[in-house]
């Protein structure tokens, strides 16, 4: 019976993320040679599933780079919009 209540619970979760088109998240560079960011999530995103505007397109990118990102079509593509200012050592 519990079996039947966490398939439903499941179900309901991802209709309800399937209805928000759009959401803002937070990422880092984790690879800058080949752009790999990593979510507040911590999911894994290779250029594959990065959309690149005229801005950002051909940009270098550092180390541990902080990156505003728009995540879309329910988290199968990123949009780079912003660079985030580097926090410094005891900041939050």
């Amino acid at each position: 019976m519990n079996d039947i209540s966490d398939i439903i619970k499941l179900l309901a979760k991802e209709a309800i993320e399937g209805d928000k088109p759009v959401s803002v998240v937070t990422g880092k560079v984790t690879d800058p040679k080949r752009l790999t960011i990593e979510t507040e999530q911590k999911l894994q995103l290779t250029e594959d599933f990065i959309i690149m505007t005229t801005r950002f397109y051909g940009a270098s990118y550092e180390q541990d780079e902080r990156l505003l990102l728009l995540r879309c079509d329910g988290g199968q593509r990123y949009v780079i919009l912003d660079r985030l200012p580097k926090i410094e050592e005891g900041e939050k």
